[in-house]
């Protein structure tokens, strides 16, 4: 009854067949070209089960035809993959089932399977294979018949936790297999005595402190190696003669069989899979990384690339000289094995000391690269020399008195180089002609910085060159440097810019925007300054200044890139900005990964690819962000060193660095020619917690639905899957700017602006929130563009954008249970240590307001891609615009070290958003479009609302609410309309207590909003209060309350009864200032549904006046309830619960979705890993009924489900979407 349209998941296990990768995530077999990277077919081979293991074996004399076997817990599979007639580059393969049996199940849970020579049986030859179960038992089955020939277990009954065969055919065959008991025990299946029940164990391999995971033996060398949940890595070595023991069975019984070579330890935790070639040991595990070792247990190799916890999957290719590998973040990367015929040609990572020709007093003190063969180093003694790395000599450029003890040396791209002195004197020259240079004494006091300016690719002036020099008080000078055809230098004095005061008030980096000559520069104090020249002398103010934007220490780079500009910091962040008008833009906030804190630059590859240099603690870093990992680590001592980079010579990549006053020299791979093989991207690097429909966006004819996923990673990913039939999932963008898991998502449509070029756009404000009480709010902008000729006409990625109160229909976001913490919070919309100043040029309010909000991010594994590796065309276009944060902080008051003094400090709350709803300002009152409202379930006990500013960009608490005082896990809401016309705002709220309160905020809303539009007409002071006959909540205290000890007392206590009147919101020019917070004391209704959490609600109206609210809770029960909205007192409606139905077991374990689908049915999900439909029947008489029934289910391979969501098509069609460990999109057939 449901169907299975498309399905990505952890990848459990790979298996190459000559050039062709076998994969098996969830059920499904995919096929890769190795060569080509292509990905071929896909085939769903089992029903219940996901494929834990792959076998292959040749299928006769034919040519690239293969025989395999896929196995998933009980579960066996045999299929046939064999080239067509008509076979076309590799897309006629056809993948058949071996037999007419189809799968089958055994009794036991399947270790391995092992493909056995043809059994000469009546003269036909019948294929058999060996199956490895659960409990150390071994069947000998019948291929064709598909059924059990023997079954023979071992004297050694216990729990295995791995397999592993040795040998070919059933008379040599023996098992490997891991206990439970960490020991390895070999055994022959063909030893049965008649006499015997049981075989006897042959041989025991102990050793390891922990469960063996993986056993691995390698026939040539005759060596075993092992994996353990201890964390290490043993190889053993075989004593006797391997065939005697197979043939025979005797003479294994000593323990001096097996011989330990040796015990690696390698892996930050457990080890799940090994395999072993002739030169290598490659092992994978939970710490996401691949290691190679090498046979004198030293490592030869680390691939880092996957992201989360897990790389689940591993093969081997020793032909090719290949390593594939498979993780929980779906991704699949190939890795070619140092010294293989693939593998290219690089240079083997060496270091080395370069001898400067020096007097005994004078040292080196500043380095840089020049061109794509020089480093430059300028001494104590004021020398500059350059090291041809061609010729690998030194040479003197020039000696100068004026530069002794103190220089600064920049050098252009062009190779223009610039040097400033202690005395105020800079020096401009070519490296190729340092003679005809220009020099000047500038300033009184010593030159600070000097700075070439990076250009955009408006640029079209390359005799141009563009130098900033800075100096005591903040004077920043721009150059401009002219170079005649003799090599001589001309500079000019352009313009004088002052830095804003700081402690450290010093230029870092800075870039031009030829367009409309807008400089942006960085400071040592972590802040960006936009300044405009202007035609008058004298000195030019910033236009605008964000004020530690990158922390206080430092910007360290800017560039511009596909119209972008992006700034680097030693804060670990890299962040995109549109330049406009009135100056930076905040578009997204990234980090490359937790510990790197030290982002130096950012470069660009001509394809796109981004790369990020910087230093992690004392190594230096080059890191690939498409493929997540790095390219090239140097143990240099840290970033308090001059260095200097080559990324692409003939040698391979330099790095060069100053330490103990000794020029040292690395030689690495060639950064620039770095290969990398990724089959498949990533998705998420663990748990997806939520899953939402943005809309759709054509391309060519192609429906992509896009949504928005969010995990436990702290990222949110923009995807867009192809329909018709769903058969791709690209991940469009992400977002990474949470510091903590993000456990929800809410999607609210917004009215496009005027006037915009795309032909197809649709705005969408996406809210997030997770941990760390963080609450963001983003512009997420999905669109098919036109072409030229106009022929192509996309469609909106969004149905409909308008909403009315009649047709509101909110998916409730899953959430699990988490203790309460009560702490005295208050909101703050800039976090300490963080302001913007901006002074514009105009009032036209067209882009920018200069507000930004700003957060350490402190961990984040998974690194943005600028250019996503995707097959999707480029007409469909995501962009996505950061808004506004909103953080909860707690006061805490601590005493100095002297004791004679307390500070007060703010902390952030330990709280987390476990579920979001969304609405518009204009669906309560048509005069508030620009106002959007967010209403949060809350860890801590508490129901909040938000409201988001779209003319400010700010998000703002205003109302809270303690009645549940348990975790309240859901939250949805819904509109009614009274006799008289007017609409009422409802929210339900869901606890661990096992009840769903409804509030009316429609008093809450009218007050809030009556206070923002008086504004408009006149200042309100406090004392003026709201009209009367208005119920209106009291206000709560925000301020910090000391007790005994100087701690501080509970949320509640600071939430007492407040019987004074509300105070109107202090508005200018019609937008929100901060208000006192508003208190909701009791709810209106209020459902005991369950016995514990109630983890998903949905709701949808019936008609006028009555409502059907399904729930799901941690009690595995779904409960249905009819609303009533009953209006005795004119526009004062009431809520009245009339009729109940449930089902008490509709699961085997808890549920986390609901969603009411239409007029009849009813969807679920649980982590039982079930999707149920269910059928209701609503009786509207007299005396109100409802009816619950179970249609039908269907099996989901997704683990741990969290999250639900479901979207119809243009054709009416249905699409489920569950979410857990991986997304699986279902389609039900039509009732």
């Amino acid at each position: 009854m449901m169907k299975t349209e498309y399905i990505t998941a952890p990848v459990t296990v790979l298996a190459f067949a000559g050039d062709l990768l076998l994969t098996g995530e969830g059920p499904c077999l995919h096929l890769y070209d190795v060569t080509s990277t292509e990905h071929l077919q896909v085939h769903q081979v089992l029903t219940h089960a996901n494929i834990h293991g792959i076998r292959t074996a040749a299928a006769g004399v034919e040519v690239d035809c293969w025989d395999v076997a896929l196995f998933g817990q009980k579960t066996l599979q045999l299929v046939q993959i064999r080239p067509t007639e008509n076979a076309i580059h590799r897309k006629g393969i056809l993948v058949t089932p071996g037999d007419q049996h189809g799968e089958c199940e055994v009794h036991d849970w399947i270790w391995d399977v092992c493909w056995l020579l043809p059994d000469q049986t009546q003269g036909k030859a019948v294929r058999q294979l060996a199956l490895a179960l659960g409990h150390n038992t071994v069947v000998l089955w019948d291929a064709e018949a598909q059924r059990s020939i023997r079954e023979v277990h071992c004297q050694e009954k216990c729990i295995l936790y791995c397999a592993h065969f040795i040998g070919s055919s059933w008379s040599d065959l023996m098992l490997a297999a891991g206990t439970v008991f960490r020991e390895v025990v070999l055994w022959k299946p063909c030893g049965q005595k008649e006499d015997q029940d049981c075989v006897s164990v042959l041989q025991r391999i102990t050793g390891h402190q922990g469960v063996i995971f993986s056993v691995c033996y390698h026939p040539p060398t005759g060596r075993l190696c092992t994996a353990s949940d201890d964390r290490s890595v043993r190889l053993w070595q075989v004593a006797g003669p391997l065939q005697q023991m197979l043939d025979t069975g005797e003479g294994v019984a000593a323990a001096g069989e097996f011989e330990l070579v040796f015990e690696v330890y390698g892996h930050g935790s457990r080890v799940w899979d090994v395999q072993l070639t002739q030169d290598y040991i490659i092992s994978v595990g939970e710490d996401a990384q691949c290691i190679v070792w090498n046979m004198q247990g030293e490592i030869a190799k680390t691939f880092r690339g996957h992201k989360g916890n897990s790389i689940w999957s591993l093969a081997v290719c020793e032909q090719q000289g290949l390593v594939a590998t498979g993780g929980g973040d779906t991704s699949i990367r190939l890795w070619e094995l140092p010294g293989s015929v693939t593998c290219q040609s690089e240079a083997v990572r060496t270091s080395s000391t370069l001898n400067l020709p020096l007097s005994l007093d004078d040292f080196p003190r500043s380095l840089a690269s020049c061109l794509d063969h020089l480093f430059l180093v300028v001494t104590d003694q004021g020398s500059l020399y350059s090291y041809n790395t061609a010729t690998c000599q030194w040479s003197l450029v020039l000696q100068d008195p004026i530069y002794r003890s103190y220089s600064l040396l920049e050098v252009s791209a062009g190779g223009m180089v610039a040097m400033g002195s202690l005395a105020g004197t800079i020096k401009v020259f070519l490296i190729s002609a340092p003679n005809a240079c220009w020099e000047s004494a500038v300033y009184d006091g010593k030159v600070l910085s000097l700075t070439w300016m990076g250009q955009n690719a408006d640029s079209t002036v390359s005799s141009l060159g563009h130098l900033l020099s800075c100096g005591p008080e903040g004077e920043v000078i721009w150059w401009t440097t002219h170079t005649a055809a003799e090599a001589a230098i001309t500079v000019q004095k352009t313009a004088t810019f002052q830095l804003p005061y700081s402690r450290q008030r010093w230029l870092t980096c800075a870039l031009l925007s030829q367009k409309d000559s807008t400089l942006v520069c960085g400071d040592r104090r972590g802040s960006l300054h936009c300044y405009r020249k202007q035609d008058r002398d004298g000195t030019t103010q910033p236009l605008q200044s964000l004020i530690g934007i990158h922390g206080k220490t430092g910007v360290t780079s800017l560039q511009m890139h596909r119209s972008y500009v992006y700034s680097t910091g030693r804060d670990g962040h890299y962040r995109q900005f549109q330049l406009g008008a009135t100056g930076l833009q905040l578009l997204k906030n990234n980090r490359i990964y937790k510990g790197f804190d030290w982002l130096e630059k950012l470069t660009f590859s001509e394809d796109g690819e981004m790369l990020a240099l910087g230093f992690h603690t004392s190594n230096f870093v080059v890191w690939s962000l498409s493929a997540n990992e790095p390219l090239l680590q140097v143990q240099c001592g840290g970033g308090h060193r001059a260095w200097g980079i080559l990324p692409s010579t003939s040698q391979g990549a330099l790095f060069a660095y100053i330490k103990a006053r000794a020029v040292q020299l690395t030689k690495g791979p060639s950064i620039s020619s770095s290969k990398r093989l990724i089959l498949k991207d990533s998705l998420h690097g663990r748990e997806i917690t939520c899953l939402k429909f943005l809309g759709w966006a054509n391309n060519e004819g192609a429906p992509y639905a896009i949504c928005a996923t969010s995990s436990e990673d702290t990222t949110i990913n923009i995807v867009a899957l192809k329909h018709k039939p769903v058969s791709d999932l690209v991940v469009l963008d992400t977002i990474q700017d949470h510091i903590s898991s993000v456990r929800c998502l809410t999607v609210c449509p917004q009215l496009a602006t005027s006037g915009s070029s795309q032909c197809a756009s649709s705005l969408k404000l996406l809210f997030s929130g997770g941990g760390r009480a963080q609450l963001k709010c983003y512009r997420v902008s999905v669109s098919s563009h036109c072409d030229s000729g106009g022929v192509h006409k996309g469609k909106s990625c969004s149905e409909k954008d308008t909403c009315t109160h009649q047709n509101m229909e909110n998916i409730t976001q899953q959430v699990r249970h988490l203790p309460k913490v009560d702490v005295s919070v208050k909101e703050t919309k800039e976090p300490q240590g963080y302001r913007s100043v901006d002074i514009p040029s105009d009032t036209s309010g067209s882009g920018n307001n200069g507000t930004l909000q700003e957060e350490s991010t402190g961990h984040c594994d998974v690194p943005d891609t600028e250019a996503t590796t995707s097959h999707i065309p480029p007409a469909v276009e995501c962009h996505i615009e950061y808004l506004a944060c909103h953080n909860l902080v707690e006061r805490r008051r601590r005493k100095k070290k002297s004791g004679a003094a307390q500070l007060e400090e703010e902390e952030e709350v330990e709280m987390r958003y476990m579920a979001l709803t969304s609405w518009q300002g204009r669906q309560v009152d048509p005069h508030s479009a620009h106002l959007f409202f967010v209403a949060a379930a809350c860890s801590d006990g508490f129901l909040r609302l938000f409201v988001y500013d779209d003319s400010e960009r700010t998000i703002q608490l205003f109302c809270v609410s303690d009645f549940h005082h348990h975790c309240v896990l859901s939250v949805d809401h819904f509109f009614t309309t009274t006799t008289d016309g007017s609409i009422h705002t409802y929210v339900m709220s869901g606890a661990t207590d096992g009840q769903i309160a409804v509030w009316n905020v429609t008093p809450i809303l009218s007050a809030f909003l009556s206070s923002v539009h008086q504004s408009n007409h006149h200042d309100i002071t406090e004392q003026d209060t709201v009209e009367a006959g208005v119920k209106v909540p009291h206000t709560l205290s925000t301020g910090s309350t000391k007790c005994q000890g100087g701690m501080n007392t509970s949320t509640t206590k600071d939430m007492q009864d407040v019987n004074s009147p509300v105070p109107k919101v202090q508005l200018k020019s019609g937008c929100l200032r901060k208000t006192p917070k508003m208190k909701m004391e009791s709810p209106d209704a209020l459902l005991k549904k369950h016995q514990s959490g109630v983890n998903a609600i949905s709701i949808q109206r019936v008609d006028s006046h009555h409502y059907l609210l399904a729930s799901g809770g941690d009690d595995n029960s779904l409960q249905i309830t009819v609303l009533a909205v009953r209006e005795d007192t004119p526009n004062k409606p009431v809520i009245v619960a009339t009729a109940t139905s449930s089902a008490q077991s509709a699961h085997a374990a808890t549920i986390t979705g609901v969603h009411i689908v239409d007029g009849q049915s009813i969807l679920t999900t649980s982590v039982d890993q079930r999707v149920n439909m269910w059928k209701y029947q609503l009786i509207l008489k007299s005396t109100i009924q409802c009816h619950l029934s179970f249609l039908y289910g269907k099996f989901s391979h997704i683990a741990d489900i969290a999250g639900l969501e479901c979207w119809n098509d243009e054709c009416g069609q249905q699409y489920i979407a569950v979410c857990g460990h991986g997304i699986q999109v279902l389609s039900p057939a039509h009732l």
